[in-house]
């Protein structure tokens, strides 16, 4: 029985590879039929049973390596999202790079930019890191905080004090 059952496999693994190439035969998308005059025609390998049992050893043995393999990918991708979330976290603890120690705290500067905006101007007085953010809206075009006032609507700042 255990002959049966290996040359079964054997058809198996064959009709799945013909598979491409007998959907050729049928191009219908809702329910697909192949008519008996193709399937005369098509040829299907017998080799002796020996041959066949090799074959199916070494098909399902690169089957089981496809699957190790797809197992793998899918842990690395589990892995890779915790890591990028590890990373962003420290990131937002400011854990992530060297904290300079002359920087002002973030809370600091928000209330000085609201500070700011509420009073129409802003103070050029930026350190450390903080003077990037600004620079970064000036030289873009777009409206710092306390200039959007002035131009509102352009996305131009009216002001004339130099962002750095």
């Amino acid at each position: 029985m255990e002959g049966h059952d290996q040359t079964v496999r054997f058809f198996q693994f064959f009709l799945d590879t013909a598979k491409a190439e007998l959907s050729r035969f049928a191009p219908a998308t809702a329910q697909k039929n192949i008519n008996l005059e193709t399937l005369c025609d098509l040829a299907i390998p017998l080799p002796p049973f020996a041959e066949q049992q090799r074959i199916v050893t070494e098909v399902e043995r690169r089957l089981s390596v496809i699957d190790e393999l797809e197992m793998q990918v899918g842990a690395n991708l589990r892995r890779a999202e915790r890591l990028r979330q590890a990373v962003l976290k420290r990131a937002f603890e400011g854990k992530l790079v060297p904290q300079d120690p002359n920087d002002e705290p973030a809370s600091v500067l928000l209330e000085r930019i609201r500070a700011a905006s509420s009073s129409g101007k802003h103070s050029s007085k930026s350190t450390g890191r903080s003077a990037g953010a600004t620079a970064g809206a000036a030289t873009s075009g777009t409206a710092t905080p306390g200039c959007a006032d002035k131009n509102k609507g352009t996305g131009k700042s009216a002001c004339a004090t130099k962002h750095k």
